[in-house]
């Protein structure tokens, strides 16, 4: 995507940069890579394109394009590279990008002048906008803070940790923050959605810094174009330095007489400073903080509830940006884990025809061949209860509903146990395509011969719940079961490949297999109540379902996760794709799963009590409330999701649980 949004905004700032005057249009031109030093056309490093790119993620994450955010990626691009030209005077850089600075070839005067030119140039782009001027200029003296805290600390010998925090906020946060949210603001996004995008950007902004700090001391110069060690032969207060020094140890204390010394360091110092660093824990707490850094802005970027696509995008960039140097970290086991309670504020309620839709269900699935042992048995079924889910997650539907509704949540786990049994490959596709030819829209047109109980199983089930529907119900729980299908076709796809997804997509994944449209078209037929077209395909309805179903999922990684991590290898469950994707400690893992749950299911409430302007929607957001309730109390008292000797850490009720034992896995 950077390479994309480098051709949208060059031009612009082509375009802006030829109104300067002749000189300064030379060290403009010069400094961003179009020419040499005589004007000469070259293609030399134009820079990362990193801030335009946010800037067009975000707009297209909150439903817009690239196009839209054009003007927002040229401000700040030039908005960087106005704070380049002077970075480079201040600290007397001689190099950028393996050739001189702009100061060295123009002299100082000409690179501070066309620095301030780049400024004003970036204002002008987003001259129509005077929200996107205001959010502008608000990042700029933020930018211009941070630049004089970190000038300011060079005599001081005296910076505390938080207040280093605050310099680099301003110094690198400040502008990824306000491109994330012109980006958002490009495309029309609410106030709350651009203040998330704008905190994915604050929070991945100190992680940048922090891996550009780490690699300021421990990196590669032929990698990064820096001169080895140049912070600490300049004895910058940069964030592993000030950590370090902060410690109380005795390396700290030495590498503080070093530092703080009149006299310059000698070049054989510079490896003895890098060494104190390590061993005063400056090191090892950047890369922690770094680690804590990406991890609050995936829970941002989630919270704002993206576009999949432009979140796998962002998050993708996110993790190159903070790649930093290599560092060991402790490894955690199963045995030393804490599973937090999973938050559910809204009580669960008992459908009191519980002990009728056991007898039913259970004479069904013998009906439909399902206990033949492969994968189920009459005993397994019984202790498993799938009964009990439908009774807690319908509290009010009527006796006949609760039965079908039963049969439907059987037939959906007889699926994915079926696949966990069999090896995934074209077997395992063939037999997931097969499925939704036992849901015509016309139920009366005729199936193919079921071959198996699932098909058996769904067979029946249409015949009984589609009469109930209008054509236009009908079509929709068919699309939300090609949905669920569709899902489950993306993990074996995984599971073959031997491949885990990142967080973003694996939840767009989970959505499909835990398809939230289903659910809302059983809580539909419970209530014996059909969505007007306007509400089953309105906006809100899309947002609560996605909350609830990222939710729902959420909640089941955690609680299944002891399961899944000692016997099943865990490979489809967010704890894992994040312990992958952030390089993070399993603990941490867990507990990131718990915030971001926390935040979908208060999030679900906070749509639910402002957006839903209907009484037929908030009806249904009822439902999806008991729902989401009932799945919770299931997953907590079920036998399918009990672990014999978990051991007490693993969680404060007594069970492990597991997810729903996907072929991933």
């Amino acid at each position: 995507m950077t390479d994309d949004a480098r051709r949208l905004v060059t031009p612009r700032m082509r375009a802006a940069v030829d109104r300067l005057n002749r000189e300064s249009r030379r060290v403009a031109g010069y400094h961003l890579g179009w020419w040499d030093a005589d004007g000469i056309e070259l293609d030399a490093d134009p820079g990362k394109a990193i801030r335009p790119a946010l800037a067009m993620l975000s707009a297209v994450a909150a439903g817009g394009t690239p196009a839209d955010a054009a003007p927002a990626g040229a401000a700040v691009e030039l908005a960087h590279n106005y704070s380049l030209l002077h970075d480079d005077v201040m600290d007397e850089d001689e190099t950028r990008r393996h050739r001189p600075t702009a100061w060295v070839q123009f002299g100082v005067p000409a690179a501070i002048l066309t620095g301030d030119a780049l400024l004003t140039l970036a204002g002008d782009e987003l001259a129509d906008c005077p929200e996107a001027v205001r959010r502008f200029n608000t990042a700029m003296l933020r930018l211009v803070d941070g630049q004089m805290a970190d000038i300011g600390f060079e005599g001081r010998t005296d910076v505390p940790l938080e207040e280093c925090l605050t310099m680099a906020a301003g110094k690198t946060s400040a502008l990824f923050a306000v491109a994330c949210e012109l980006g958002a603001l490009s495309a029309g996004a609410s106030q709350a959605r651009i203040w998330q995008l704008g905190q994915f950007g604050e929070h991945l902004g100190l992680a940048f810094q922090l891996a550009d700090d780490l690699l300021g001391i421990w990196g590669d110069p032929a990698l990064t174009g820096k001169p080895v060690m140049s912070d600490l032969r300049a004895r910058k207060k940069s964030l592993p330095v000030v950590a370090a020094l902060s410690a109380g140890n005795a390396a700290a204390a030495r590498l503080a007489e070093l530092y703080h010394r009149a006299t310059p360091l000698a070049p054989d110092e510079l490896s003895t400073v890098a060494e104190l660093i390590e061993q005063a824990g400056g090191r090892r707490w950047a890369s922690t903080e770094l680690r804590n850094r990406l991890e609050l802005a995936l829970a941002a970027l989630q919270a704002a509830n993206p576009d999949p696509a432009a979140a796998t995008q962002l998050m993708a960039l996110a993790r190159r940006l903070a790649a930093a140097p290599s560092h060991p970290t402790v490894e955690s086991t199963v045995d030393n884990l804490w599973i937090p309670e999973v938050y559910e504020p809204h009580p669960a309620r008992c459908n009191p025809h519980l002990d009728q839709a056991r007898a039913a269900s259970l004479d069904w699935a013998r009906r439909m061949g399902m206990l033949d042992g492969h994968p189920w048995t009459e005993e397994r079924l019984v202790a498993e209860d799938y009964a009990a889910l439908a009774a807690w997650a319908f509290p009010e539907a009527s006796a006949e509903a609760l039965e079908l509704l039963t049969e439907w949540l059987m037939n959906e786990f007889y699926i994915d146990d079926y696949l966990a049994e069999c090896s995934p490959g074209p077997a395992a596709k063939t037999y997931l395509d097969r499925i939704p030819r036992f849901m015509p829209v016309d139920p009366e047109a005729g199936m193919p011969p079921p071959a198996n109980p699932v098909e058996r199983g769904r067979a029946d089930l249409w015949l009984r719940i589609a009469p109930a529907m209008s054509e236009a119900w009908r079509e929709r729980t068919i699309a939300e079961a090609q949905s669920t299908v569709d899902g489950l076709l993306r993990e074996v796809e995984h599971a073959m490949a031997g491949t885990i997804p990142d967080p973003i997509g694996y939840l767009d994944m989970r959505r499909r297999v835990n398809s939230g449209g289903t659910a809302d078209c059983l809580i539909e037929f419970a209530q014996r109540a059909e969505l007007p077209a306007e509400v089953a395909n309105g906006v809100t309805l899309q947002k609560l379902r996605d909350a609830s179903s990222d939710a729902a999922v959420l909640g089941n990684d955690l609680l299944s996760y002891p399961k899944e991590a000692a016997a099943e290898g865990a490979r489809s469950n967010m704890v894992t794709a994040l312990e992958r994707f952030l390089g993070c400690d399993t603990q941490r893992a867990i507990d990131l799963t718990a915030e971001l749950h926390t935040a979908r299911r208060r999030q679900f409430e906070e749509i639910a009590t402002r957006e839903v302007d209907s009484p037929a929607l908030a009806g249904h957001a009822a439902g999806i409330r008991d729902f989401l309730a009932g799945w919770h109390h299931w997953q907590l008292s079920s036998e399918r999701y009990s672990v014999p000797a978990v051991p007490r850490s693993m969680g404060p009720t007594g069970f492990g649980t597991a997810s729903l034992s996907r072929v991933a896995s």
